[in-house]
């Protein structure tokens, strides 16, 4: 057998916000900036699969195919039609104390592989950003792994216009520029 060693080194950078007052309500956001280095001189190698990157997994009552919604940015809503998409953002949610509650979760178009694809669970409420379906890739010890995401937590059913608005103002933020006005 051999020694067990470390692969990796992964450091997250989390940024919250909130609540902030987005289209008429009050958010909460998450930013999470991850890097993965090489713990040593060997690269990792990560082969295609389905599952990887960045999974989220929802409230334990939302178990169960008919508990949990899924509403892509492309509009789907069939869980098994939206496996293996690829993705701006995923609305994850249902029922929370009488209400609807659920979470954003977007991925950055600088992200490796942006588009990402995702795993949509059939019957759990799970859901990933993968980008390990497109096929393998390398994390090397002069190339480390990085990857951006944007979580915001919301009541109420899920606003598609609205939701896409919110990824815009992430992926594409307002520029500022101040320049002087004369002597």
């Amino acid at each position: 057998a051999r020694p067990e060693k470390a692969a990796l080194e992964e450091t997250w950078t989390v940024r919250t916000h909130g609540p902030v007052g987005v289209d008429g309500g009050r958010v909460h956001l998450v930013d999470l900036e991850i890097e993965q280095r090489c713990s040593g001189s060997s690269p990792l190698v990560l082969p295609e699969y389905h599952y990887g990157g960045l999974g989220f997994r929802g409230r334990g009552e939302w178990d169960g195919a008919d508990r949990c919604r899924f509403l892509t940015s492309e509009g789907e809503t069939d869980r098994v039609r939206a496996h293996g998409t690829r993705v701006r953002w995923c609305w994850v949610g249902g029922a929370v104390d009488g209400g609807t509650a659920g979470i954003v979760l977007m991925g950055h178009p600088d992200n490796l592989r942006a588009t990402q694809p995702v795993r949509v669970h059939p019957t759990e409420p799970f859901f990933c950003f993968a980008p390990q379906q497109l096929g393998e890739f390398r994390i090397t010890p002069d190339q480390p792994y990085r990857a951006r995401y944007r979580f915001v937590v919301v009541d109420g059913e899920p606003d598609r216009a609205a939701l896409e608005r919110w990824w815009t103002l992430y992926a594409r933020p307002p520029q500022v520029r101040i320049e002087p006005t004369g002597p």
